[in-house]
């Protein structure tokens, strides 16, 4: 495998528990997807999940060295097994691959483009 980027990020968890059940927060309504926030908002602790999911956009964001790419078009889907994948503009982008972890106090992700 070739390695043509790659990023890290890591994020507090306490960062997202203030927002509690409120998914019309002004942060999130410009940070994530309503498929993201739906997805993260469907475990008790959201919390942990937004950290998770925030930390692999970024990631992405520094895996693909793109000042000009905004966050905003980076989405991080779940395939029917699970399994974290970027979209980019609505597209799957394969070439990247992703991977998250979480306790309860901290979240990280790694993003490697192929």
């Amino acid at each position: 495998m070739i390695v043509k980027g790659i990023g890290i990020d890591v994020v507090e968890v306490g960062r997202f528990s203030s927002f509690g059940n409120n998914r019309n927060d002004r942060f999130l309504i410009d940070n994530f997807s309503k498929n993201e926030l739906e997805h993260c908002f469907s475990f008790q602790d959201a919390s942990e999940h937004l950290a998770g999911t925030f930390s692999a956009k970024e990631a992405v964001w520094k895996a693909l060295g793109r000042d000009n790419l905004s966050q905003s078009v980076i989405e991080i889907r779940r395939n029917k097994n699970g399994k974290p994948e970027a979209w980019i503009k609505n597209r799957c982008q394969k070439s990247i691959l992703i991977s998250i972890s979480h306790t309860a106090n901290i979240a990280t992700a790694i993003a490697i483009k192929q």
